[in-house]
């Protein structure tokens, strides 16, 4: 078991080997949808593994295996990190449909870790490509519990890695990214600070649309949230994010929906949107 202290100059020049790191992670308690609260005192075990050095242009893979209070982890993913010896600020990147971790790394985070941000993506049941990992299978896309819960141990693992301020934490998601985003902040509401999604929102009342969260996920949502939507999107309706806006306002939410001309991945990689994500964070406090 390695534990880490406050980061030195070699620490971080030594991220250019495989570094794996182990220790104990507690989980928040579940507040709803179906996020089963676990023994805090359940033991943990595993290691969290980056290979490579993050830094680099192409990001670093990483990988957790284990067990952690009951529930096994078989986690890969993408880490991104600027130049420096930090502490940084960090978001916590969400893929959708079709996509994956390193996709959704290549396409966002190398424009947040131009801000100075450490960026970090897991695979999601739903993610092509890679192995489907655990927990859950490929058939539990979205929001699922199993999604929520491998969003939570990301969060997690960021308070693993010595560079990152973990009070500065943001979140971003797109299209079922951005469903499983809503289900894991209403879950786990204190492991960001603020959070943006492009082509997400939350279905109509008695739709069944698994994949997407419900009313009632929103309404447990504290998270500042700024939404992005194409005004001719045929994937994800913009009503579904317009929906999600109105819940915010109901229960006093800070948030703000964005409409942009064509489709569902007219916002996804938007300048403007940038510019408004990093504005909008920057007003939270991650910066």
């Amino acid at each position: 078991m390695i534990r880490l202290r406050r980061p030195t100059r070699s620490v971080l020049l030594a991220a250019a080997a495989m570094l794996s790191l182990a220790g104990c992670v507690t989980a928040s308690p579940a507040a709803r949808a179906g996020a089963t609260a676990e023994a805090a005192s359940a033991p943990d075990s595993g290691a969290f593994v980056i290979a490579g050095d993050p830094h680099r242009a192409a990001g670093s893979p990483w990988s957790f295996r284990g067990t952690v209070n009951g529930v096994r982890y078989d986690l890969t993913g993408v880490l991104f990190a600027p130049e420096g010896a930090g502490p940084f600020p960090a978001v916590v990147l969400s893929h959708g449909s079709g996509g994956n971790a390193e996709r959704i790394a290549d396409a966002v985070g190398r424009t947040m870790v131009g801000w100075g941000f450490v960026c970090i993506a897991v695979n999601y049941t739903h993610a092509v490509g890679v192995p489907t990992g655990a927990p859950g299978g490929s058939s539990e896309t979205g929001a699922s519990r199993a999604n929520v819960l491998r969003a939570h141990m990301t969060r997690e693992l960021l308070r693993r890695i010595p560079y990152v301020d973990n009070t500065r934490v943001a979140a971003h998601g797109h299209s079922l990214g951005a469903y499983l985003q809503v289900a894991w902040l209403a879950a786990y509401p204190g492991d960001v600070r603020v959070a943006s999604a492009t082509g997400g929102g939350i279905r109509p009342p008695r739709s069944r649309i698994a994949p997407a969260p419900t009313i009632e996920d929103a309404a447990h949502l504290s998270v500042p949230y700024q939404m992005h939507h194409g005004s001719a999107d045929q994937t994800v309706p913009l009503s579904w994010d317009e929906r999600l806006a109105a819940v915010l306002r109901e229960h006093g939410v800070p948030n703000a929906l964005y409409i942009y001309d064509g489709g569902h991945l007219a916002p996804r990689a938007d300048p403007v949107m940038f510019e408004r994500v990093r504005a909008w964070y920057a007003a939270y406090g991650v910066k």
